[in-house]
């Protein structure tokens, strides 16, 4: 197979399962062959990146992520995307390791949010504690002169069991929950706007969606520019015709 990509994900799988539909939904295709091609390696058994960070698990998501890249080297990718914002505080480690470019999801969602008209934007941050903590998304926000906002300790907590007792262990997206969570930072602390900053808040938002262009879905960011990147790279080696 030629001109394909990679995605690393299975953390979790159902994100990952939204992230593809994004990736077919908006490649302008009318027959199979116009699709894209990508090889997904749904790495479920990758640790718990949230719980390595925080340290409250010995388990290292590392090695397995540096796993997957060795096969996508194999293979040939053209580039690759990782679908788990939490899994990018490993993004040094996997870009040294491999043969083509890895697509920055944090750092393409941040800059959704630097528009002209808001020079200095208030962005708050749904995301893991892990993510929080590790700083993730604060380095680019904060080197592009905008004010992170993260939730207070109990409403971080019920951002947590949206993520993990919800949707990652049920499989189900608590409409009023997610909608109030971004309402704490929307509208109570008065953000610009509100980066979801964790796949499985993608899932809610594909099937719970809050209706405001001020919500910037990080996977959705990353399937649009990945689709981008896979039709311009498609383009580029075809062969040209008289």
């Amino acid at each position: 197979m030629k001109n394909f990509f990679g995605i690393i994900g299975g953390m979790g799988t159902k994100a990952t399962e939204t992230f593809i539909t994004a990736i077919n939904d908006l490649t302008p295709a009318h027959s199979d062959q116009e699709y894209l091609n990508y090889l997904v390696i749904n790495d479920a058994q990758v640790p718990d990146r949230t719980a390595s960070i925080l340290g409250t698990s010995a388990a290292n998501p590392l090695p397995y992520l540096l796993d997957d890249i060795e096969k996508l080297n194999a293979c040939g990718a053209d580039f690759a995307v990782v679908t788990c914002n939490t899994a990018h505080y490993f993004l040094p480690q996997l870009n040294q390791a491999a043969n083509f470019p890895i697509l920055n999801m944090p750092e393409l969602a941040v800059a959704q949010c630097f528009k002209p008209t808001i020079k200095h934007p208030r962005i708050g941050l749904l995301a893991t504690k892990g993510t929080i903590d590790a700083h993730i998304y604060q380095h680019y926000i904060e080197a592009l002169g905008g004010e992170v906002v993260v939730l207070e300790p109990a409403w971080q907590k019920m951002t947590m069991q949206l993520i993990y007792e919800d949707i990652k262990d049920n499989d189900y997206v608590d409409q009023p929950k997610y909608h109030t969570l971004i309402n704490r930072l929307l509208l109570d602390a008065r953000c610009d706007y509100v980066i979801l900053g964790c796949t499985e808040l993608s899932v809610a938002q594909a099937r719970e969606p809050y209706p405001s262009e001020f919500v910037i879905d990080a996977q959705a960011i990353l399937a649009q520019t990945a689709v981008t990147m896979a039709l311009n790279t498609r383009n580029s080696t075809q062969p040209l015709h008289n």
